[in-house]
């Protein structure tokens, strides 16, 4: 069988020429590229690590909150290292005399978890704070064991720490046996700890010594917040202590004040005293005195003789009046409970309004009674209601025009069974201005104008009708108004004033006001 001629550009070798093998690499080759390898990875490794500081200390200059620095260097500590798991604990010393640190001793101490990683995502910490003096693995570095190193390869002699102390359940030392834990210290303090977990791993001691760096940086993070704290606290207590100093020196100044200007007050009513006392001491007396110089001649007739009797007469009876509202405004300040009665309140007023009716003849002044159709009996002290009326329609008298009305109102609201009523007494004449009303029941405040028009007054009336209404319990107001010249005609010729006086007083707990059939 002839053979065919091999096609040119053929693949095919004839069987002469065998292919030459591949020539493998050298041993020396083979070393220096997993030199190489293994240099990046460190590299690599190396620089991982130094970013995981840098953050951590940018952190911690930056004053981030504590427990998201904890959460972080915990994360990234473990995705930098490639463990399974990583913890971070502080310690609370039970007798804080003992958080220093002393070989050998294990002071009575709880340990809380204050971050967690796993590699491959966080968890939440969810376990309670338990006894690190009673923790197998946290014993050690409470003793002052600089670090604490298991490698999980079950030799013997390995876990001889502490034997008689059972493993606490949040280090998972049946799955992830391999540990490594060294403390967080300050000046030999130690704060608490740093645990890395992996299942089977002999740490190695740059390992350790990357972790310590790690640690070292929490604890100042951990001290420079708890300075802070402390330094802040201080400062609001003492911000505080402030405050509260300021507080009191404003209600010292306040009280300075309020005496200060009580003083001036206290003055100024005792020199408008003197000077009130003084004319009204002085005028009667003057008079009287020029009386009895009068009566002392003996050529007088006996008209000249009544008349200046007479003026004797009036003048002691001014004297002694401004003597009693001294006395009865002295009383007031000490007076017993109101003695109460039951009174017929529109008797009581009709028989009050004929009293000074005598005395309102020179100017011709008359009293309107609005009173109820039927008697109305009240509960109420007699001698200080009488005393407080007396006073309003005697002001009244006073300050009236000439030949006015001066009206007497009674009202119970309508409801015969209320536990109330208002009295209301009012005039025209002069008035009290807006700028005197706040003053018009200060003891010796007269209104401006009524020594020029020679009314006279010692200023006390007023404020003894306040003290007597007051007396019962009661309250009183009052209301002035200038009258309208077009729409009034009395007031068209001169300037008139509408003035109200109203007293409102409660009724007394022994019964009802009511009006008898």
């Amino acid at each position: 069988m002839a053979t065919e001629p091999l096609a040119p550009n053929s693949n095919l070798r004839p069987p002469s020429q065998p292919a030459k093998p591949k020539r493998a690499a050298s041993p020396s080759k083979q070393v220096l590229l997993q030199t190489i390898a293994q240099l990046q990875q460190q590299l690599e490794q190396q620089h991982q690590r130094q970013r995981l500081i840098d953050q951590l200390t940018s952190a911690i200059r930056n004053n981030r909150d504590l427990n998201q620095v904890y959460e972080q260097a915990v994360s990234d500590l473990v995705q930098t290292m490639q463990v399974s798991r990583g913890l971070l604990l502080l310690f609370k010393y039970l007798d804080p005399r003992q958080r220093y640190s002393q070989t050998g001793t294990i002071p009575k101490t709880r340990a809380t978890l204050v971050a967690e990683s796993w590699l491959g995502g966080n968890a939440t910490p969810s376990i309670e704070p338990f006894w690190a003096s009673n923790c197998r693995f946290c014993r050690p570095i409470l003793a002052g064991v600089p670090e604490v190193r298991y490698s999980g390869l079950s030799e013997e002699g390995e876990l001889d720490a502490a034997e008689s102390i059972q493993p606490d359940p949040l280090f998972c030392a049946d799955s992830l046996p391999a540990l490594l834990i060294v403390p967080l210290e300050s000046q030999g303090t130690v704060l608490g700890c740093l645990a890395l977990q992996q299942q089977a791993h002999d740490w190695s001691a740059d390992e350790l010594a990357f972790l310590r760096l790690v640690a070292a940086q929490l604890s100042t993070a951990i001290i420079q917040t708890r300075s802070f704290q402390q330094v802040q606290a201080v400062v609001q207590e003492r911000t505080a202590q402030l405050q509260r100093s300021l507080e009191v020196q404003a209600k010292l100044y306040e009280k300075t004040r309020q005496q200060v200007d009580q003083l001036r007050k206290m003055n100024e009513e005792r020199e408008e005293f003197l000077s009130t006392i003084s004319h009204e001491l002085l005028t009667p007396l003057t008079s009287m005195g020029l009386a009895i110089r009068m009566l002392r001649q003996t050529e007088l007739d006996s008209d000249r003789q009544q008349r200046y009797l007479d003026i004797l007469d009036q003048q002691c009876l001014r004297e002694t009046s401004l003597i009693n509202d001294l006395l009865a405004l002295r009383k007031l300040e000490t007076l017993a409970p109101p003695t109460l009665q039951k009174l017929d309140l529109r008797q009581f007023i009709e028989s009050l309004s004929q009293s000074i009716a005598s005395s309102w003849q020179e100017k011709d002044l008359k009293l309107s009674l609005n009173l109820p159709a039927r008697p109305l009996m009240f509960y109420s002290d007699s001698d200080s209601l009488h005393r407080a009326l007396l006073e309003l329609l005697t002001n009244a008298g006073k300050y009236s025009d000439p030949g006015s009305t001066v009206e007497l109102r009674v009202d119970c609201g309508g409801d015969l069974t209320s536990r109330q009523i208002v009295i209301s007494i009012g005039n025209r004449g002069a008035g009290i201005t807006p700028e005197e009303m706040p003053y018009i029941f200060d003891k010796f405040r007269r209104g401006q104008g009524v020594t020029q028009q020679a009314i006279q007054g010692t200023g006390l009336g007023l404020a003894l009708v306040k003290g007597l209404v007051e007396h019962l319990d009661g309250t009183i107001t009052a209301s002035s108004h200038l009258l309208d010249p077009e729409t009034d005609p009395i007031a068209a010729a001169t300037e008139t004033w509408e003035t109200w006086f109203t007293m409102t007083l409660p009724q007394a707990i022994e019964g009802k006001i009511h009006a008898s059939a």
